[in-house]
């Protein structure tokens, strides 16, 4: 019923399918990373092969052929928003749901317009998807560090934050000033300091596991992200940052309770990072407890 191949024949359930795969599209697209990546995929197979099963049964009925084409670009723009793997998967469902129904349509140039349904898909498909994703790039890392920004650091803490609650581990949030950096921006130039900040960056992101998240909020300022991570282990992890370089820095360490959000962690470590820089440079002031002294 829903996918006829006589040419001409009223395509039932067209406006339903199309309607709703509009909708799902849509809402994918307007939910954007609030939502979960299983449910991304999800959306974008369901939503996209409703919208090809639409936009190929109307190549058998010419009195919504105009209908049709208003779907595809809307579809493969759509499409380009999602994650590299579920556009993948939007791929290989559109040229799949194409060559199943055009192949065996027995419609004259039906191989010939398969072609062109998966020949447009991709090359314009892969294109917004590419510069969409240097956008999302762009916009979400420190471009001196490669580091990510506080931007992007917020939705990563909130979905940590979430998933530590809910298994019942540990999480801390550290703020860390570089020390005297300043100075070297005035005895050496801007062009120095960005050196050593590059340098700082990359020894710390080597010495931390793969679960950690290291960002760069901006100026000399950096925020880490320890998962599973109670503040005792948080404090010998920044042991072990300051022991790979010679640059010292000051540190706010705030662990997570129960009911904590992304902005009072921040505020905590932050608070706690300024106390310990108040402190004579150097220390670890934890929230709700301070270690002076700790060589950082």
């Amino acid at each position: 019923i829903l996918l006829p191949h006589g040419r001409g024949e009223n395509v039932a359930g067209l406006s339903i399918i199309a309607a709703g795969a509009g909708v799902v599209a849509i809402g994918n697209f307007w939910q954007g990373e609030r939502i979960g990546q299983r449910a991304n995929y999800f959306l974008s197979l369901l939503a996209l092969l409703a919208v090809s099963a639409a936009v190929l049964c109307a190549h058998h009925s010419p009195v919504v052929d105009g209908i049709a084409g208003l779907y595809v670009l809307p579809t493969i723009f759509t499409a380009s928003f999602y994650s590299t793997r579920a556009f993948a998967i939007y791929l290989v469902a559109q040229a799949a749901t194409s060559g199943a129904v055009l192949l065996t349509s027995g419609v004259v140039g039906a191989s010939a317009g398969w072609a062109v349904v998966v020949g447009t898909t991709v090359t314009v498909g892969v294109v917004v998807h590419v510069l969409q994703q240097a956008l999302k790039v762009a916009a979400t890392t420190d471009p001196l560090t490669g580091l990510v920004n506080r931007r992007a650091f917020e939705p990563i803490l909130a979905r940590e934050l979430h998933r530590c609650a809910r298994l019942e581990h540990p999480l801390c949030v550290v703020v860390m000033d570089l020390d005297h950096f300043k100075e070297v921006n005035d005895a050496f130039g801007h062009q120095a300091g960005d050196q050593l900040l590059g340098e700082v960056s990359r020894a710390w992101s080597e010495t931390l596991r793969s679960t950690d998240v290291l960002a760069r909020a901006g100026g000399d300022e950096f925020v880490l992200l320890l998962p599973s991570t109670n503040r005792s282990h948080a404090v010998d992890m920044l042991s072990r940052l300051g022991a790979v370089t010679h640059q010292g820095f000051s540190a706010g360490v705030a662990e997570a309770g129960p009911r904590s959000t992304v902005e009072d962690l921040l505020r905590l470590a932050d608070d706690a990072c300024y106390r310990a820089k108040q402190a004579g440079r150097g220390n670890v002031v934890v929230a709700e407890g301070t270690l002076d002294g700790v060589a950082v």
